[in-house]
Protein backbone atom coordinates (compact mmCIF):
# COMPACT_ATOMS: atom_id res chain seq x y z
CA UNK A 1 0.00 0.00 0.00
CA UNK A 2 1.52 3.36 -0.80
CA UNK A 3 2.12 5.83 1.90
CA UNK A 4 0.94 8.42 0.88
CA UNK A 5 -3.14 7.34 1.05
CA UNK A 6 -5.35 8.89 2.97
CA UNK A 7 -8.98 9.08 4.12
CA UNK A 8 -11.53 11.77 4.25
CA UNK A 9 -14.55 11.93 6.47
CA UNK A 10 -16.60 15.25 5.49
CA UNK A 11 -19.78 15.49 7.70
CA UNK A 12 -22.62 17.65 5.21
CA UNK A 13 -25.70 19.47 5.86
CA UNK A 14 -28.31 20.08 3.50
CA UNK A 15 -29.84 23.26 2.73
CA UNK A 16 -32.43 21.61 -0.32
CA UNK A 17 -33.18 18.14 -2.01
CA UNK A 18 -30.48 15.98 -3.36
CA UNK A 19 -31.00 14.60 -7.07
CA UNK A 20 -28.71 13.30 -9.15
CA UNK A 21 -30.82 11.69 -12.43
CA UNK A 22 -30.20 8.62 -13.45
CA UNK A 23 -28.90 7.99 -17.20
CA UNK A 24 -31.02 7.57 -20.34
CA UNK A 25 -34.10 8.68 -18.29
CA UNK A 26 -37.01 10.91 -19.97
CA UNK A 27 -38.02 14.36 -18.67
CA UNK A 28 -39.34 12.63 -15.92
CA UNK A 29 -36.17 11.41 -14.18
CA UNK A 30 -35.49 9.18 -11.43
CA UNK A 31 -32.51 9.91 -8.92
CA UNK A 32 -30.43 7.72 -7.18
CA UNK A 33 -30.76 6.99 -3.36
CA UNK A 34 -27.49 8.69 -2.40
CA UNK A 35 -24.54 10.36 -4.68
CA UNK A 36 -23.02 8.03 -6.42
CA UNK A 37 -18.94 7.65 -6.28
CA UNK A 38 -18.63 9.94 -10.20
CA UNK A 39 -21.12 12.46 -8.38
CA UNK A 40 -19.06 12.85 -4.97
CA UNK A 41 -15.80 13.11 -7.10
CA UNK A 42 -17.53 15.60 -8.90
CA UNK A 43 -18.51 17.79 -5.71
CA UNK A 44 -14.51 17.52 -5.01
CA UNK A 45 -13.45 18.87 -8.17
CA UNK A 46 -15.74 21.26 -8.27
CA UNK A 47 -13.85 23.07 -5.26
CA UNK A 48 -10.74 21.83 -6.49
CA UNK A 49 -11.34 23.42 -9.98
CA UNK A 50 -12.03 26.96 -8.32
CA UNK A 51 -9.07 27.07 -6.15
CA UNK A 52 -7.58 26.68 -9.68
CA UNK A 53 -9.44 29.68 -11.29
CA UNK A 54 -11.26 27.25 -13.31
CA UNK A 55 -14.56 28.09 -13.63
CA UNK A 56 -15.68 25.43 -16.32
CA UNK A 57 -18.72 23.18 -16.25
CA UNK A 58 -17.22 21.04 -19.34
CA UNK A 59 -13.65 21.04 -20.32
CA UNK A 60 -13.12 22.31 -24.43
CA UNK A 61 -13.37 18.89 -25.41
CA UNK A 62 -16.48 17.79 -23.83
CA UNK A 63 -15.09 15.81 -20.73
CA UNK A 64 -16.32 16.50 -17.17
CA UNK A 65 -13.52 18.06 -15.12
CA UNK A 66 -13.70 15.85 -12.54
CA UNK A 67 -11.97 13.34 -14.83
CA UNK A 68 -8.78 14.48 -14.13
CA UNK A 69 -8.89 13.57 -10.30
CA UNK A 70 -9.87 9.68 -11.70
CA UNK A 71 -7.11 9.82 -14.25
CA UNK A 72 -4.81 11.33 -11.83
CA UNK A 73 -5.20 9.04 -9.17
CA UNK A 74 -5.65 11.97 -6.89
CA UNK A 75 -9.21 10.27 -5.97
CA UNK A 76 -9.40 6.46 -5.53
CA UNK A 77 -12.93 5.74 -4.07
CA UNK A 78 -15.58 7.41 -2.86
CA UNK A 79 -18.81 6.45 -1.10
CA UNK A 80 -21.65 8.56 0.82
CA UNK A 81 -24.05 7.70 4.15
CA UNK A 82 -26.63 8.49 6.52
CA UNK A 83 -27.52 7.72 9.88
CA UNK A 84 -30.97 8.68 10.30
CA UNK A 85 -34.04 7.86 7.73
CA UNK A 86 -34.54 9.70 4.92
CA UNK A 87 -37.35 11.20 2.36
CA UNK A 88 -37.62 10.21 -1.60
CA UNK A 89 -39.98 12.54 -2.60
CA UNK A 90 -41.22 13.68 -6.23
CA UNK A 91 -42.29 17.25 -7.45
CA UNK A 92 -42.97 18.63 -10.96
CA UNK A 93 -40.85 21.05 -12.63
CA UNK A 94 -40.43 23.13 -15.51
CA UNK A 95 -37.41 21.72 -17.52
CA UNK A 96 -35.66 23.17 -20.42
CA UNK A 97 -36.11 21.16 -23.11
CA UNK A 98 -34.54 23.15 -26.56
CA UNK A 99 -30.39 21.30 -26.34
CA UNK A 100 -32.76 18.01 -26.35
CA UNK A 101 -34.43 18.63 -29.51
CA UNK A 102 -33.52 18.99 -33.19
CA UNK A 103 -32.31 22.21 -34.56
CA UNK A 104 -35.10 22.83 -36.77
CA UNK A 105 -36.81 23.72 -32.88
CA UNK A 106 -34.47 25.80 -31.49
CA UNK A 107 -35.94 29.10 -32.89
CA UNK A 108 -39.45 28.36 -31.60
CA UNK A 109 -39.58 29.90 -27.94
CA UNK A 110 -42.87 27.96 -27.07
CA UNK A 111 -41.05 24.95 -27.41
CA UNK A 112 -38.55 26.19 -25.25
CA UNK A 113 -39.28 24.41 -22.03
CA UNK A 114 -41.62 21.73 -20.83
CA UNK A 115 -42.91 19.99 -17.62
CA UNK A 116 -41.81 16.62 -15.98
CA UNK A 117 -42.38 14.54 -12.83
CA UNK A 118 -38.88 14.45 -11.04
CA UNK A 119 -37.41 12.50 -7.90
CA UNK A 120 -34.99 14.21 -4.85
CA UNK A 121 -34.22 13.04 -1.82
CA UNK A 122 -34.78 15.02 1.75
CA UNK A 123 -31.87 14.16 4.20
CA UNK A 124 -30.70 16.81 7.17
CA UNK A 125 -27.30 15.33 6.87
CA UNK A 126 -25.16 13.55 4.73
CA UNK A 127 -21.45 11.57 4.97
CA UNK A 128 -19.32 11.71 1.92
CA UNK A 129 -15.73 9.28 2.45
CA UNK A 130 -12.89 9.39 -0.10
CA UNK A 131 -9.90 7.84 -0.74
CA UNK A 132 -7.39 9.88 -2.07
CA UNK A 133 -3.43 10.18 -2.97
CA UNK A 134 -2.14 13.10 -0.87
CA UNK A 135 -3.61 15.33 2.23
CA UNK A 136 -3.50 18.40 -0.63
CA UNK A 137 -6.38 16.62 -2.01
CA UNK A 138 -8.12 16.14 0.77
CA UNK A 139 -8.42 19.56 1.91
CA UNK A 140 -10.41 20.86 -1.23
CA UNK A 141 -13.27 18.80 0.35
CA UNK A 142 -13.53 21.66 3.15
CA UNK A 143 -15.04 23.83 -0.19
CA UNK A 144 -17.52 21.25 -1.42
CA UNK A 145 -21.10 23.50 -1.53
CA UNK A 146 -23.06 21.10 -4.03
CA UNK A 147 -23.75 17.71 -4.34
CA UNK A 148 -25.31 16.95 -7.85
CA UNK A 149 -27.07 19.93 -9.83
CA UNK A 150 -26.42 22.92 -8.70
CA UNK A 151 -29.59 23.53 -6.88
CA UNK A 152 -28.39 20.35 -4.11
CA UNK A 153 -26.37 22.86 -1.69
CA UNK A 154 -24.25 21.61 1.46
CA UNK A 155 -22.23 22.83 3.07
CA UNK A 156 -19.17 21.25 4.92
CA UNK A 157 -19.36 21.14 9.07
CA UNK A 158 -16.20 19.18 9.66
CA UNK A 159 -13.82 16.92 8.03
CA UNK A 160 -11.19 14.20 9.34
CA UNK A 161 -8.59 13.01 7.31
CA UNK A 162 -5.73 10.62 8.08
CA UNK A 163 -3.54 8.24 6.97
CA UNK A 164 -5.30 4.56 5.41
CA UNK A 165 -2.71 2.72 7.10
CA UNK A 166 -3.56 4.25 10.37
CA UNK A 167 -7.05 3.21 10.12
CA UNK A 168 -7.35 0.10 8.48
CA UNK A 169 -8.46 -2.50 10.30
CA UNK A 170 -8.11 -6.15 9.99
CA UNK A 171 -11.96 -7.33 10.85
CA UNK A 172 -14.15 -9.25 8.61
CA UNK A 173 -17.40 -7.70 9.57
CA UNK A 174 -18.49 -4.56 10.62
CA UNK A 175 -21.83 -1.86 10.73
CA UNK A 176 -21.81 0.41 8.66
CA UNK A 177 -23.89 3.57 7.25
CA UNK A 178 -22.04 3.80 4.38
CA UNK A 179 -23.01 2.24 0.73
CA UNK A 180 -20.38 -0.27 -0.35
CA UNK A 181 -19.84 -2.75 -3.78
CA UNK A 182 -21.41 -5.52 -3.69
CA UNK A 183 -18.86 -7.37 -5.07
CA UNK A 184 -17.12 -7.24 -1.59
CA UNK A 185 -19.78 -8.38 0.51
CA UNK A 186 -19.96 -12.19 1.63
CA UNK A 187 -23.38 -11.27 2.91
CA UNK A 188 -25.14 -8.40 4.21
CA UNK A 189 -28.25 -7.53 6.39
CA UNK A 190 -30.79 -6.58 7.04
CA UNK A 191 -32.06 -7.13 3.24
CA UNK A 192 -35.52 -4.90 4.18
CA UNK A 193 -33.57 -2.07 4.97
CA UNK A 194 -30.98 -1.81 2.36
CA UNK A 195 -30.71 -2.47 -1.58
CA UNK A 196 -28.72 -2.94 -4.32
CA UNK A 197 -28.45 -0.88 -7.05
CA UNK A 198 -26.60 0.00 -10.17
CA UNK A 199 -24.27 2.92 -10.00
CA UNK A 200 -21.57 4.43 -12.01
CA UNK A 201 -17.83 3.62 -11.52
CA UNK A 202 -15.04 5.41 -11.40
CA UNK A 203 -13.52 4.88 -14.74
CA UNK A 204 -13.34 7.23 -17.79
CA UNK A 205 -16.02 6.37 -19.86
CA UNK A 206 -18.66 7.90 -17.15
CA UNK A 207 -16.93 11.18 -17.21
CA UNK A 208 -17.56 11.11 -20.96
CA UNK A 209 -21.47 11.42 -21.40
CA UNK A 210 -21.19 8.90 -23.85
CA UNK A 211 -21.52 5.52 -22.20
CA UNK A 212 -22.30 4.35 -18.43
CA UNK A 213 -19.90 1.39 -16.89
CA UNK A 214 -21.84 0.72 -13.59
CA UNK A 215 -21.22 -2.14 -10.75
CA UNK A 216 -23.92 -3.03 -8.11
CA UNK A 217 -23.57 -1.25 -5.28
CA UNK A 218 -25.83 -1.88 -1.54
CA UNK A 219 -27.34 1.49 -0.34
CA UNK A 220 -29.68 1.99 2.11
CA UNK A 221 -33.62 2.31 1.35
CA UNK A 222 -35.76 5.50 2.24
CA UNK A 223 -37.83 5.90 4.71
CA UNK A 224 -36.54 3.18 6.87
CA UNK A 225 -33.04 3.13 8.93
CA UNK A 226 -31.10 0.53 9.98
CA UNK A 227 -27.47 -0.07 10.21
CA UNK A 228 -25.96 -2.75 7.68
CA UNK A 229 -24.10 -5.49 9.45
CA UNK A 230 -21.61 -6.97 6.36
CA UNK A 231 -20.04 -9.99 6.39
CA UNK A 232 -16.87 -9.20 4.12
CA UNK A 233 -15.45 -11.65 1.40
CA UNK A 234 -11.23 -11.67 0.35
CA UNK A 235 -12.15 -8.75 -2.13
CA UNK A 236 -12.98 -6.62 1.16
CA UNK A 237 -11.65 -4.25 3.78
CA UNK A 238 -12.71 -2.00 6.49
CA UNK A 239 -11.92 1.29 7.57
CA UNK A 240 -12.27 2.35 11.05
CA UNK A 241 -12.74 6.52 11.67
CA UNK A 242 -12.92 8.10 15.11
CA UNK A 243 -15.57 11.15 14.09
CA UNK A 244 -16.18 13.00 17.13
CA UNK A 245 -17.20 10.88 19.71
CA UNK A 246 -18.60 8.28 17.41
CA UNK A 247 -16.97 5.46 15.17
CA UNK A 248 -17.63 4.83 11.37
CA UNK A 249 -17.08 1.57 9.77
CA UNK A 250 -16.37 2.19 6.04
CA UNK A 251 -16.43 -0.88 3.81
CA UNK A 252 -13.92 -0.70 1.02
CA UNK A 253 -12.37 -2.72 -1.81
CA UNK A 254 -9.60 -4.29 -0.46
CA UNK A 255 -7.23 -3.57 -3.70
CA UNK A 256 -7.65 0.24 -3.13
CA UNK A 257 -5.94 -0.15 0.27
CA UNK A 258 -2.91 -2.60 -1.71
Amino acid sequence: MPKELYTVFAEATTFSPISIFTPYTSTSANTYLLPPPTTLVGALAYAYKRSLNDFKELDDNGLSPALEMVEKSLVLYASAGVDEQYTLIKSVERVYQHIYLRSEYWSDIGMAYTVGVRSAVITKKLYIFYIVSNEDVARYSYGIVRIGRKESLVSIDSVVVAPLKDVLSSEKSCDTVFYFPLSIAKTYSPKDSWISVDMPTLTRENFEKKSIVTEKYVVPKPFVFAKAVVELNDNGAVVKMNVGSKVFAIPIPREVAE
